[in-house]
């Protein structure tokens, strides 16, 4: 995704994590929204930091 995409979603770091989940998701389409919703539940603070940091990177790379 590049910095313009990432300027028009209201809420950038929720569509990373929903990228994330994507890469790693088995299953079908109609599933996909409940396994997304359970991954954001499972998810540790130590997660939440690793995701942010690695976001921010790509928004700092994005926008250097």
């Amino acid at each position: 995704m590049n910095l313009q995409e990432y300027k028009k979603i209201q809420y950038p770091f929720e569509e990373y994590l929903k990228e994330i989940h994507s890469e790693e998701y088995i299953g079908n389409d109609d599933d996909m929204p409940d396994s997304f919703n359970d991954f954001i539940c499972n998810l540790e603070g130590e997660d939440y930091i690793e995701h942010g940091n690695a976001f921010a990177k790509i928004l700092l790379d994005l926008i250097s």
